[in-house]
């Protein structure tokens, strides 16, 4: 079968051969520039699908960059809307709306030493205190006299837990 499409293309190509030989000069000079032609057509088009596909690509990019920068967008809104809607620790808040969030985020009672460790690895100001337990305490005994925050004292505990009361929850 191989043999076969070996002989058969053989065939072909040297009938093509013999045509050509019995062209004139003139007809394959027009051949050749028909030929030239067509190749022309086919570089322009193949040209012009090039052009667009660059275009394309720019597009795409430029819409990757667009997507990167609504992504960003999107964060830095989503950021704000959480701290404006007290989802998220804000550093610029009172010390007692930063303890309130403590606890809320915490979702149960805490010691006075698991608020220091939450406030020490969220507010740089509060690593900044020499006595944390000093500085937290004047904060905690302000939220406790507001009402913010409610302490309760354990019989066989060293310390106050500290919760929300159950209209702040």
């Amino acid at each position: 079968m191989e043999k076969d499409l070996d002989v058969n293309a053989f065939i072909i190509k040297y009938f093509n051969v013999w045509a050509l030989q019995q062209k004139s000069k003139e007809e394959l000079i027009e051949i050749v520039q028909n030929l030239q032609d067509r190749d022309q057509k086919l570089t322009d088009l193949l040209m012009k699908s090039n052009i667009r596909v660059r275009n394309r690509e720019d597009k795409l990019n430029y819409l990757r960059t667009k997507l990167i920068e609504t992504e960003t967008q999107r964060e830095t809104f989503k950021r704000i809307a959480d701290l404006k809607l007290g989802n998220t620790y804000n550093v610029n808040a009172t010390w007692i709306d930063k303890i309130v969030f403590v606890l809320k985020a915490a979702g149960r009672p805490l010691r006075s030493s698991e608020i220091i460790s939450v406030l020490l690895n969220n507010d740089h100001m509060f690593r900044s205190l020499t006595d944390h337990q000093k500085g937290l305490s004047a904060h905690l005994t302000k939220a406790l006299k507001y009402g913010r925050i409610v302490g309760e004292k354990r019989k066989g505990e060293n310390g106050y837990l500290f919760y929300l009361p159950k209209n702040a929850r």
